[in-house]
């Protein structure tokens, strides 16, 4: 389960805990947690921590002040899996062995990768050439959304491109637009967008910034 699934105070102390370790080298106590979160009743605190460990976020030692380890990994980084150019295949790399720092308050890196922009069709939203977008995985949109598109090609990946999605329903028909005065729209019908089109992801951040290795 992910940390999505958590309420609001167990986000706040999972994430309390995550940097108490990487500040500390050690996890904190529970009276150390409740300080930080003002929240006075140590067993409020162990139920929290319970409902955290019963979500898969960490795991406990049994009467040690210290027992908290974390189950995930809490790197910041956001693996980068490949390429995209417009109008053509994703280019995906075999193993993400590189990353992208995205920081400290990016809270999506577990349903997240990233890619390698190619070309110049979203340069008018300040997408450019090289430039990291952050995907966020998922099969729907809204319109404006900007979205990695895949046409399958029997059943099987073929180009894919970086565009803003737009259904148009006056016209029964999707539009894919450049981000670019110099490029047109890709106009699909809607029976041929629902046959052979996939969105694979959504853009959720851009980062313009030399990769590190994982």
């Amino acid at each position: 389960m992910s940390l999505e699934q958590a309420s609001e105070i167990q986000r706040r102390m999972y994430d309390f805990i995550v940097n108490y370790m990487k500040s500390e080298g050690m996890p904190p106590t529970n009276r150390e947690i409740g300080r930080e979160l003002n929240i006075a009743s140590t067993g409020h605190v162990d139920y929290h921590l319970t409902m955290l460990e019963k979500k898969g976020l960490i795991s406990r030692q049994a009467k040690k002040s210290r027992g908290i380890k974390l189950t995930k990994q809490t790197h910041e980084g956001i693996p980068v899996m490949g390429t995209i150019a417009a109008g053509e295949p994703l280019d995906i790399f075999e193993g993400a062995t590189d990353s992208v720092d995205v920081g400290h308050n990016f809270t999506d890196t577990e349903n997240s990768y990233a890619l390698v922009v190619r070309g110049r069709s979203m340069i008018e939203d300040h997408i450019c050439d090289g430039d990291y977008v952050v995907i966020k995985r998922q099969e729907t949109c809204q319109n404006g959304d900007i979205v990695v598109a895949v046409h399958m090609q029997e059943g099987v990946s073929g180009s894919a491109t970086l565009k803003r999605f737009f259904q148009e329903k006056d016209h029964d028909r999707v539009r894919l637009q450049p981000a670019n005065s110099e490029l047109d729209p890709i106009l699909i019908p809607k029976s041929v967008w629902d046959r052979e089109w996939q969105i694979q992801g959504k853009v959720i951040a851009i980062f313009r910034q030399c990769i590190s290795a994982a």
